[in-house]
């Protein structure tokens, strides 16, 4: 626990804590006041000030002075002595931790929901989803849906070479191994078959 001291303007007046009282110099207490030098003295009564009793609840309050002090040194101290005290729990009937690591675990894991046939204009055939409308490939492109149902072709990113032909009415890009075809019924994205 930490002691924090006591001390009071020599005019008199409510008694304030402090971390330290310096043996020479200005003094600050918790509720932020500066005493300067010479102008208070240690006290041995309670302290009532209410500022500095409701700041000397807050940890980061009493941390915060003790650097201003620069007592930091001794805030560290105090905190590696109260852990040196406590001990480690252990749990009741844990003897040493390569009995709980050698008992095997089963663990159930749901299964990842059914991907239908298509999706609007992609044929979903060896295409993973990998977000909200977004599917990949196993040759690493990404082709994004857009619309309310998410099932229009909206965007295919790949960094590899694309290769765009016309086909009769319609379009064909070949990108790595997705292949988009536009036609007058629309379009089809799917994987290209070799």
């Amino acid at each position: 626990m930490i002691r924090l001291e006591s001390v009071r303007r020599k005019s008199g007046g409510r008694i304030h804590l402090t971390p330290r009282i310096p043996r020479s110099g200005p003094v600050t207490t918790l509720c932020g006041q500066a005493l300067g030098d010479g102008t208070y003295a240690e006290s041995d009564s309670v302290a009532d000030c209410a500022n500095c009793i409701r700041r000397s609840r807050d940890q980061s309050r009493i941390s915060s002075a003790f650097f201003e002090q620069e007592e930091g040194s001794e805030l560290l101290r105090l905190s590696l002595e109260q852990a040196r005290q406590r001990k480690p729990e252990r749990k009741p009937g844990a003897a040493a931790g390569k009995q709980e690591s050698s008992r095997p675990m089963l663990r159930v894991m749901p299964s990842p929901p059914p991907v239908p046939e298509s999706v609007g204009e992609l044929v979903t055939d060896g295409f993973k989803p990998a977000g909200q409308g977004v599917w990949r490939s196993p040759g690493g492109v990404v082709v994004r849906m857009s619309g309310p149902k998410r099932d229009r072709f909206a965007e295919l990113v790949y960094e590899g070479s694309v290769v765009a032909t016309r086909d009769g009415a319609g379009l064909r890009v070949r990108a790595g191994d997705v292949e988009v075809r536009s036609s007058d019924e629309g379009v089809e994205v799917r994987i290209r078959r070799r």
